[in-house]
């Protein structure tokens, strides 16, 4: 993006490309620890914090 024209279409396209890419990073870390939490709520029933 740092080589596009600010304003321009192409400068738009890359802004829409790079946007979707970091979601779908987003999602997929999101993801990965529910999953984590889930199986290991499953497996441990309990989880207890001490503060």
């Amino acid at each position: 993006m740092s080589k596009k024209t600010k304003g321009s279409n192409r400068y738009e396209k890359a802004r829409v490309r790079v946007a979707k890419f970091h979601a779908k990073l987003k999602d997929t870390r999101t993801d990965f620890l529910h999953k984590l939490s889930t199986e290991i709520i499953r497996e441990n029933q309990t989880i207890v914090l001490e503060v």
